[in-house]
């Protein structure tokens, strides 16, 4: 195999003799080695292979800032996913769950916590998908050293939902991904700009949105009375908030859904980071 990009010191993007590329994680295999440097496979820890190359692009462009052991971590928890849920997850589950454990423990180790507010919900309705975050929970503890709260397993509970494409929901699919597409058009049109797709900075903000559209779709909006909270937000980021309003007319006549204070924050906060890094 030949090394196309090296991504980190333990990370390269490389090329197979069928052509297909491949992540491969080593111990300082991307350490002063170049692109077309012929990778001796006593330098191999793992290999991921993509299916497509817009996954593999933007796991490459993840990996640029994400430790190895992450991806590693992800990969165990997906299969072990995928034995006790027997179902087909998408594979851009690797990026965006490879994201989301790399920033929660980044959030724990500066002491900052988001609170997942439908945690019961979670556990009642996909028990399932709890459980197997539960377990993910335990190897991270046991991988990275970090005990993340009961919260986190939540989280990683909607990743795998998210992920889980059938032809049972596959209407609701069609439903969730023109109403991405819709929101991610109202803030192109509003802010006259194109977002770069092919970032992190999009990827996440994508993730946030499917997420968004789920709970919107499935009656789970999140909603606290901090109405304190929503008007700092709003007085920082007016023409966030005003982009917001767009939005929350198109779900009101799209939906018949009002959108809560607390999903209108966090729209807030995702619009300003990707819009903001869109024009720098």
């Amino acid at each position: 195999m030949k090394i196309v990009k090296v991504l980190n010191t333990s990370v390269v993007l490389a090329k197979r003799d069928d052509e297909k590329e491949v992540i491969v994680m080593g111990k300082a295999i991307g350490f002063k080695n170049k692109p077309g440097y012929i990778i001796n496979e006593a330098e191999i820890e793992k290999i991921y292979v993509p299916e497509n190359k817009s996954t593999s692009n933007d796991l490459a462009e993840l990996m640029k800032e994400t430790p190895k052991e992450y991806l590693i971590l992800t990969d165990e928890i997906i299969s072990y996913a995928k034995s006790r849920l027997s179902k087909h997850l998408n594979e851009h589950l690797y990026i965006a769950l490879t994201d989301h454990l790399f920033m929660a423990t980044k959030r724990f180790k500066e002491n900052l916590t988001i609170q997942n507010r439908l945690l019961w919900e979670v556990k009642k309705f996909y028990p399932e998908e709890f459980s197997i975050g539960l377990h993910a929970l335990d190897l991270i503890e046991k991988q990275v050293g970090i005990k993340l709260p009961e919260e986190e397993a939540a989280n990683i509970a909607f990743h795998l939902v998210n992920a889980q494409q059938t032809d049972d929901n596959l209407n609701q699919i069609l439903i969730m991904t023109n109403t991405v597409k819709d929101i991610l058009n109202i803030i192109k049109f509003y802010y006259k700009i194109d977002i770069p797709t092919d970032t992190i900075n999009y990827s996440r903000f994508l993730t946030h949105l499917q997420f968004f559209v789920q709970r919107l779709l499935e009656n789970k909006m999140l909603s606290t009375d901090d109405n304190d909270l929503i008007d700092q937000i709003i007085r920082k980021y007016p023409e966030e908030f005003k982009c917001v309003e767009k939005i929350e007319k198109y779900i009101s006549t799209n939906f018949d859904y009002t959108i809560s204070d607390d999903e209108k924050m966090y729209l807030i906060i995702h619009i300003n980071r990707v819009v903001s890094r869109s024009n720098a």
